[in-house]
């Protein structure tokens, strides 16, 4: 009895590499971590440049030579530009046209019954 709960309740979760407890990379990772990386990028620019303003002026000179340098400059005051993707549809639709006025192609509605077992024999 036990074994057939066991099967009911597999959905495939099991085999999924995930053990409790232990986190291998997956999920989000902790805003405590981005906090520490952002400081971490802002106190190297500050040793290397004087101030994070200096950091983005020299940033902004290299992009008059650098297009990577111009785009990552852009990147960063306006976004990244959403990538468009082109569709194409198709609005020809083959549908019967029903004229109900046209009294040359009147449908007859109250035809006879034909019993197929008659007609077979």
């Amino acid at each position: 009895m036990e074994g057939i709960e066991d099967e009911d309740k597999k959905d495939g979760r099991a085999n999924n590499g995930a053990l409790k407890g232990i986190s291998r990379g997956q999920g989000r990772p902790p805003k405590a971590r981005e906090k520490k990386l952002s400081n971490y990028a802002l106190g190297a620019m500050k040793r290397v440049f004087g101030s994070e303003e200096k950091a983005w002026l020299e940033l902004a000179k290299q992009s008059k030579d650098s297009f990577p340098h111009m785009r990552l400059l852009w990147e960063y005051k306006y976004g990244k530009p959403k990538e468009l993707k082109e569709l194409s549809v198709k609005t020809e639709i083959n549908i019967p046209i029903i004229n109900f006025g046209d009294k040359d192609n009147i449908i007859d509605i109250e035809s006879e019954d034909v019993d197929d077992n008659k007609e077979s024999k």
